[in-house]
């Protein structure tokens, strides 16, 4: 009855020891999730005792995998980044356990069922190790690997298991952000209480007698991680442990005593529970609350689906990389990007919502010009509140002021009287005359001229005509336009002549512009009622070479006149032979714009001024066809019937003397 009674006692004693490591365990497996999110304790000791449960049921580690599903499903970031976690915690126990059979069978302890187990680990251990460098060599092809698999499947499915090799690569990755010496301390503790319960466990076996001779250390090590592990099937009755029944019973308490207090353990009174909390502190980078990385920033999985894409596919080898860099403390809610090459972003950070706009390579450059025209002329007209900027090693990012009453022109146009539109729009370009190309007017530039026509008329034809997409329409004389008889571009020679353009725009004003003045980039303040203070324009466009305000008029024209953000709305169109139909859904709203618009700029420039001015739009229209042709190839007609139709409406004005 003694030998009960001790050995009961130390039943207890090696399940508190289970329980210390554990909860070491736990704080190791939280440094790797505090990283990218907060953890939480409860779910993740719930999620533990349930693995524990189901690895003492089934074999092969099923329990691992209970783990983070029922973890990752109450993560911000999802199963996916809990498996990584997992699948890092397990990692470590590997090389431990390696070497703890190593230095058993170093020492010539255990005989022969060690020796094997230490052969066995040895070789697990090398061919991990093997496994490692062969990733980093062939990470490429690995990539590609990994997309060419979670391809074949639905875009749920693909889209998750490639949310899983990401947070697979970023978790070994993110070990140097991990304070090792935590990591190191809480490994070691974590072992020593395991190895203190098994000593426990084996003499609480010896002292029942419930194997022959002594039961020690390495007998229970063995029994846990040896070639023939414990589970519930080799403890039954006619299971094949060298154990009586009545060891058997007491090894099965041993399991289910930890995982029963791990599991009643979120019920504790809240005093208790904060006081173990404050034992054992979560924060992994220093005092306060650590600030977390984002492991993928985006909200919307069609955002995250193409992001992960572009990277499994080495689109771009270094753009994931910058991409985390600069958004690894916000969250994004929503791409806003349109028709530029730079990326603008609704996102949010410790409660602050605010757009972000980045691009990297050339399209960093020319953002950093943008970039500073805003800080040049931030004094002199109404623009967008620049929060923050970066940037270098090819790239550019600024963050602007959000506000929930700031519309874009284009929702404004279509919720409000046309007079107040139409008095927006009037303060917009009196508040540029007045005060951006009034005071940076300069003489005429013939050889800007020359240069504009080279480079945006010439250039751009010959890209349309060469284009594989347009090369068939472009040779028929005549386009149908959802029904609407035009002519071809090749049929207006006319339209393009250097000459007449030359003369035309030689008259053109000069001083410095916006360059990119569609309706999209003018924002409306909905609170605001005195129409000079209800507006401000954001994203200007350099390089336009003849910078004449004229090129802004002819941009607002892209809008008002040819209906460009009716076409970015306009998800399909079809071509049969030189049909192109599609659905152009223009407003009336536009249309009064527009004849506002016309009015103002001929009774100011006069007819020779608006015919300059239209010529603009039209050239305009060729500019934008090249990235239409890169990087919307399917739609690339529809915009090239947008392009036709402003031709043929000068054709005619042309004809009937700008009236």
């Amino acid at each position: 009855m003694q030998n009960i009674g001790t050995s009961l006692i130390l039943l207890l004693a090696s399940a508190a020891f289970v329980l210390l490591g554990h909860m070491f365990r736990l704080l190791r497996w939280e440094q790797f999730i505090q990283i990218h999110e907060r953890p939480v304790r409860r779910d993740l000791l719930r999620g533990m005792a349930g693995g524990y449960a189901v690895n003492f049921l089934l074999p092969f580690h099923v329990g691992d995998l209970f783990r983070a599903v029922y973890a990752g499903r109450r993560m911000q970031n999802g199963t996916g980044f809990a498996l990584a976690t997992v699948i890092m915690d397990r990692f470590l126990d590997v090389w431990f356990v390696a070497l703890g059979f190593g230095v058993f069978a170093l020492a010539g302890q255990g005989g022969a069922g060690v020796a094997a187990a230490a052969r066995y680990y040895l070789v697990f251990s090398l061919v991990l190790a093997a496994a490692l460098v062969l990733v980093v060599l062939l990470r490429d092809a690995l990539k590609r690997l990994c997309l060419a698999v979670c391809s074949i499947f639905n875009d749920t499915i693909k889209l998750d298991g490639l949310a899983f090799c990401w947070s697979l690569i970023n978790t070994f990755k993110d070990l140097r952000r991990i304070r090792m010496g935590r990591l190191a301390l809480n490994t070691v503790l974590m072992w020593a209480a395991y190895l203190a319960s098994y000593a426990l466990l084996g003499s609480s076996i010896t002292a029942m007698g419930g194997a022959q001779g002594n039961f020690g250390v390495i007998q229970v090590f063995d029994m846990l991680f040896g070639l023939n592990s414990v589970d519930a099937m080799s403890l039954g009755v006619t299971g094949g442990l060298n154990l009586s029944a009545a060891a058997r019973i007491l090894v099965a308490v041993w399991f289910l005593l930890p995982i029963a207090a791990m599991f009643a353990a979120p019920l504790l009174p809240e005093r208790l529970r904060t006081w173990l909390n404050r034992t054992a502190p979560a924060v992994n980078a220093g005092e306060g609350e650590p600030s977390y990385l984002s492991l993928l920033p985006q909200v919307d999985p069609r955002d995250r689906g193409t992001f992960l894409s572009q990277y499994f596919s080495l689109q771009s080898k270094n753009y994931a990389d910058r991409f985390i860099e600069m958004n690894r403390d916000v969250t994004i809610l929503q791409d806003y990007s349109a028709g530029s090459n730079a990326t603008t972003m609704l996102c949010m950070a410790q409660n602050v919502t605010f757009y972000r706009k980045y691009a990297f390579g050339a399209d960093g450059d020319k953002l950093a010009e943008q970039l500073a025209w805003l800080r040049r002329n931030e004094n002199r007209l109404p623009l967008c509140e620049i929060l923050r900027q970066g940037g270098g090693d090819g790239c550019c990012w600024y963050d602007m002021a959000y506000s929930g009453s700031a519309v874009g022109l284009f929702r404004y146009i279509h919720s409000n009287p046309a007079e107040k539109s139409t008095a927006i729009l009037r303060s917009v370009l009196r508040t540029l005359d007045e005060k951006l190309y009034a005071p940076t007017a300069r003489p005429a530039d013939p050889a800007g001229v020359e240069a504009y026509l080279t480079a945006k008329v010439d250039a751009n034809l010959e890209k349309i005509r060469d284009s594989r997409i347009l090369r068939e329409l472009w040779n028929y004389d005549i386009i149908w336009v959802n029904g609407r008889k035009c002519k071809n571009l090749s049929e207006m020679p006319e339209l393009f002549d250097h000459e007449r353009l030359r003369a035309l725009f030689a008259n053109d004003p000069l001083a410095d512009i916006h360059g990119d003045l569609t309706v999209e980039n003018i924002i409306c303040r909905t609170d605001e009622q005195d129409p000079e203070k209800s507006w401000y324009i954001i994203d200007p466009n350099t390089g336009n070479i003849h910078d004449s305000p004229f090129l802004d008029y002819g941009k607002l024209l892209q809008s008002l006149h040819g209906g460009y953000e009716f076409m970015m709305m306009t998800p399909h169109c079809t071509v049969q032979e030189n049909h192109i139909d599609f659905q152009f859904t223009r407003s009336a709203a536009y249309d009064r714009l527009l004849s506002a618009v016309r009015t103002d700029l001929r009774e100011r420039y006069g007819p020779e001024g608006l015919h300059s001015i239209f010529a603009h739009e039209l050239i305009h229209w060729l500019r934008l066809m090249p990235n239409k042709l890169n990087r919307d190839k399917k739609r690339a007609p529809m915009f090239y019937a947008g392009l036709v139709m402003v031709a043929n409406d000068l054709d005619e004005w042309n004809r009937e003397g700008w009236k």
